[in-house]
């Protein structure tokens, strides 16, 4: 491999995506790996992050400038010779977002949001997606007071369509993508998670050696 396998962990808030990526960090025994926390917590909570609700193409770009520069920050303290990165949310997040808000608006975020990150060098494209799919019912009792009412990250038109931008991506051949039941036990899930994970290294080795 000439660098680490990047893999992304991502869902719907209160999805687990934060707890499964510490339990793999436990879990994936005999590779060397590093987690990455959210952008939220990497900046010391979302109050630090652009607004998500952007009124104009021109507003959502800015916000993901913002965004790419907190992804820079993230990767930089990647301690070397690493063989896993685990990253809670990936630039993946960011597309889906601007999907989805082009859903609820009508506006057409999402062509101009790929063109800015993909002429970027600063994103780091996952090569395994693990999406954890949590219904929207159960996102309530998850939830327990860290989005106040009315927040976009728990509201069921928003999260439907990350999860459609996630099924659309399934589609395509890279990145590879692994749909897990958020609602599994977490030894359950930890241990999918951890099979797929070292599927695709193992894959990555063969390549390298080729």
């Amino acid at each position: 491999m000439t660098g680490p396998c990047i893999v992304a962990l991502e869902g719907p808030c209160c999805a687990g995506k934060t707890t499964l990526g510490r339990l793999l960090m436990a879990d994936l025994n005999g590779l060397t790996a590093a987690f990455l926390p959210c952008y939220a917590d990497h900046v010391g909570g979302g109050r630090f992050l652009p607004r998500q609700e952007a009124a104009t193409v021109g507003e959502r770009e800015q916000a993901l400038r913002q965004l790419l520069a907190i992804e820079a920050d993230r990767f930089a303290r990647v301690p070397g010779g690493c063989e896993v990165v685990l990253e809670d949310r990936s630039v993946y997040t960011l597309l889906a977002h601007s999907y989805a808000l082009q859903r609820i608006t009508g506006t057409g975020f999402l062509t101009p949001s790929a063109r800015l990150l993909r002429s970027s060098p600063t994103p780091a494209w996952p090569a395994l997606v693990l999406y954890l799919d949590l219904p929207q019912t159960a996102v309530p009792g998850r939830n327990q007071g860290k989005f106040p009412p009315g927040s976009i990250y728990t509201d069921p038109e928003f999260n439907a369509a990350i999860r459609a931008y996630f099924r659309r991506l399934a589609g395509r051949k890279t990145p590879q993508m692994a749909w897990l039941d958020a609602t599994l036990d977490l030894p359950e899930l930890t241990r999918l998670a951890a099979a797929r994970i070292r599927h695709v290294t193992r894959r990555q080795d063969i390549k390298g050696a080729v």
